[in-house]
């Protein structure tokens, strides 16, 4: 799956604001409806279940993989709806509820990968910064080299941070919806950065209006719902004062409440879970939008093969470390070469007088011939 981007002609700054009322489509979408309340209930049942287990059995870990399988239905399920949105977008054909889990199974960990990456990245900087922190920390030098690093990291930072929560971490997942690869993910955001951050910005904001202006209309209809059907139910069931927000979250958590208590939280329940639907799927609908604004026939080769060439020559750097390791290793493991053999003893024979150099035995105290003292 791929994007697809030639049929697309640039929009203005103003065009992009007016497909953001597109966003609200997305309660059409009843595929994605479906599948993203299956995904609440799955993820809601999946941990409850382990977490009343654990809760029996005082067992940590079965809690703590309560929470993992819950996080787990919830980040897979909420993809393959973020695919089934993408798909819609870009005006390709509809896909199955089944294909849709698949190829979230498939590619969603691309997500995973890509926000630590982010993370490193920031953490990266702010190293970098701490070091340069400590050398402003020389004496009268640290005060002046102060007064620019202040500034500069100031900006740095905030930069950072709001290209990490505005643009990296929304966006990431239209991307990989659309079938690109971590680095091509990591490739396509850092360009957007670097040229559309206050655009993408302005727009998220005004999705993030949006999306509340709906979740405000559509909870405050369910709020007059639930207050005057409370009233109608504690006249009639005569359930007098106990239909409040309190005795309802009491029945929903298993309190003591009366069996229509307990049915009006567990009723209550999943309809907040339904109403929770609609706002999500806006929200995921706007950032596909935002995303393939931000990407209309941008040329992202270039951006890609700066990384490509960034990560070859980290790679080279890595090899050529490991190998001189390998080498220093090698040479430590190596065992010390033999000492080289003394110079053997000269002959008796090839013994010389210092003074005529005359042949002398080695026990001569004279010289034969000069008569000189040998001894």
């Amino acid at each position: 799956m791929t994007i697809s981007t030639e049929a697309h002609k640039p929009f203005p700054f103003s065009s992009a604001v007016g497909s953001l009322i597109e966003a609200t489509d997305a309660i059409k979408n009843f595929r994605a409806i479906a599948l993203l309340a299956l995904t609440f209930i799955g993820a809601v049942l999946v941990g409850g279940v382990l977490t009343m287990l654990a809760g029996s059995m005082s067992s940590v870990v079965l809690a703590f993989l309560g929470g993992l399988t819950a996080f787990l239905v919830m980040f897979y399920g909420s993809n393959a709806v973020g695919i089934l949105l993408m798909r819609d977008v870009q005006g390709q054909p509809g896909m199955s509820l089944v294909d849709a889990v698949l190829v979230s199974l498939y590619t969603s960990h691309r997500l995973i990968a890509v926000v630590f990456l982010e993370f490193l990245i920031v953490l990266a900087a702010m190293i970098a910064i701490a070091i340069i922190l400590f050398v402003c920390k020389i004496p009268v030098l640290g005060p002046v080299l102060y007064a620019v690093v202040f500034p500069l990291s100031a900006i740095v930072l905030g930069v950072l941070v709001f290209a990490l929560f505005y643009v990296m971490l929304p966006l990431a997942g239209p991307a990989a919806w659309s079938g690109a690869s971590v680095f091509q993910i990591i490739a396509r955001l850092n360009l957007i950065v670097r040229t559309k951050l206050v655009s993408v910005i302005l727009l998220e904001v005004l999705l993030f209006l949006i999306t509340s202006f709906v979740a405000l209309l559509i909870f405050g209809v369910l709020g007059t719902g639930v207050s005057l059907t409370s009233g109608m139910s504690a006249g009639i069931l005569g359930l007098g004062g106990q239909m409040n927000m309190y005795a309802l979250a009491s029945g929903l958590g298993g309190g003591s409440g009366s069996g229509y208590i307990i049915a009006a939280g567990l009723g209550g329940g999943l309809l907040l879970a339904a109403a929770a639907v609609v706002p999500g799927l806006i929200f995921t609908k706007g950032v596909c939008i935002i995303y393939l604004n931000a990407t209309r026939n941008v040329d992202f080769s270039a951006s890609e093969a700066s990384l490509n060439d960034g990560l070859a020559v980290v790679k080279k750097k890595a090899e050529e470390a490991r190998e001189r390791a390998r080498a220093l290793a090698e040479q430590a493991a190596a065992p010390a070469a033999p000492a080289a053999p003394a110079p053997a003893a000269a002959p008796v024979d090839s013994l010389h007088c210092p003074s005529c150099k005359a042949p002398v035995a080695s026990d001569d105290a004279f010289c034969g011939e000069c008569a000189h003292k040998l001894k």
